[in-house]
Order: C-alpha cells, then sequence, then structure tokens
C-alpha cells in the first residue's frame, strides 16, 4: 500500500493536490520541474493514489549541517480520511528517511489545528517566527539575499538555495530587498520573509529527530513553502 511514487503515479499526485489545495496540474508540474530531487510517498488503494507526502533534501545548519527531510504536500482525499492512512504512510517514508542518513523530517503545520496531530506523530514545535509587515527596501539578486541571509542567522536556521527562492518567486510572485535593517521577501500580497524582524515570536514549524536529537535554541525555518 505504501510505496515511493513513480512516474505513474503522477497525475494521480496532481489530483489529490488539487483537492487538497486547489493547485492546478500546471502548478504542480512546476514543483516537480523546480526541486528534481523531491522524493514523493503515497498510498494506494486499487491503483489510485489516496495518500501522499513529498520529501525535499535540505540542510539544518546547527552546531554542524545536519542533512534534513523537508515535508511539502502532505495529503489524504477527503473520501479516505481517518483511517490513519497519513499516519502509515508518514511512518514508512520516515524509516526510508532515516535509512538514508536524514537526521530529521520537519514540516509547516497548514494550520494550527495541525500541530496536535503531526504532535501525535512525534513532531514537536522547533522553530518559531514573527509576521513582520515589509516597510520597503531596495531590491538585490536572489544570491545576494542568501549571502546576507546566512549573515543574519547565526543560530540553527534551514539553509535555503536559489532553487527554492526562485519557486518562491515563481508561486508568490516575490521580490528580494535589503532594507534600512536587513532584507525581506515580498509581493504586493504577500509578506514571505523579514530580517531580523522575523527572529523569535510563535511556533511556526516542527521537527521529528529520526537519529540522534540536537539542540535547536532560537532555531528559525524562514518562510518555507507554505
Amino acid at each position: 500500500m505504501y510505496q515511493i511514487a513513480d512516474k505513474s503515479d503522477l497525475p494521480g499526485i496532481a489530483a489529490l493536490w488539487s483537492e487538497a489545495f486547489g493547485d492546478s496540474p500546471e502548478a504542480v508540474s512546476r514543483f516537480f520541474e523546480a526541486f528534481p530531487d523531491c522524493i514523493s510517498f503515497v498510498a494506494r488503494e486499487q491503483g489510485r493514489v489516496v495518500s501522499m507526502v513529498h520529501a525535499l533534501p535540505q540542510t539544518l545548519r546547527a552546531e554542524a549541517d545536519l542533512p534534513a527531510a523537508y515535508l511539502y504536500a502532505v495529503a489524504t482525499l477527503q473520501s479516505h480520511r481517518g483511517r490513519g492512512l497519513c499516519r502509515g504512510l508518514m511512518a514508512f517514508a520516515e524509516a526510508y528517511w532515516k535509512k538514508q542518513g536524514f537526521a530529521c523530517a520537519v514540516l509547516t503545520p497548514g494550520e494550527p489545528s495541525l500541530f496536535d496531530f503531526y504532535r501525535a506523530l512525534g513532531y514537536g514545535p522547533a522553530f518559531a517566527r514573527r509576521r513582520t509587515a515589509f516597510s520597503g527596501g531596495t531590491p538585490i539578486p536572489a544570491s545576494d539575499y542568501l549571502a546576507l541571509r546566512e549573515q543574519l542567522l547565526p543560530g540553527p536556521h534551514m539553509v535555503y538555495d536559489l532553487r527554492t527562492l526562485t519557486y518562491a518567486r515563481q508561486i508568490y510572485g516575490l521580490t528580494f530587498y535589503r532594507t534600512e535593517t536587513g532584507i525581506a521577501a515580498a509581493s504586493p500580497d504577500c509578506t514571505a520573509e523579514v530580517l531580523p524582524e522575523d527572529l523569535g515570536g510563535a511556533p511556526f514549524a516542527m521537527i521529528k529527530w529520526l537519529d540522534t536529537p540536537h539542540p535547536l535554541k532560537n532555531a528559525y525555518l524562514g518562510f518555507a513553502l507554505e
């Protein structure tokens, strides 16, 4: 029932993605084009994709650089919810990541009620952030933004790369800025990140250690892929 997805699953993944998140098949294709190393896991029933989770290999920079699986687009068909399919699929995927040497799995709950759901699966709040309004700045290239971001994040944090920023720019219409105090990523409709002002704040993302836990005091994920 639980397997790593292959190309034949893409139509089913796109259909489930559309039901759960409202995205078009074209948007789903853009995601996989942007992240060719994404590993997808699915639950199938009678050949149909009924639950899914996708993992992007990332780096969590703490006292050392740790390989992390950032989970994205976790969903189950409405007609199949309440049967433990997501719980089973997550356990299957976590066993795979641990075998592959990932130190942890990280996710951003889509709504507050999901914190309790993921807590029951062994995840705990580990990243906080504020929601700071964008007050203006000077546009800069994404590469400059990444370099400045590393300078502004001395504590534990998720490391981004150019493909993540490029994808975020495509789906959110972001522009990257240098501000009077640091940097910001924003569009007319979305303020994705303002640093250092976003440091601290309320619980934002969760982690599950797949091996030895590491201390993550004042850890920061960022805007992630919400």
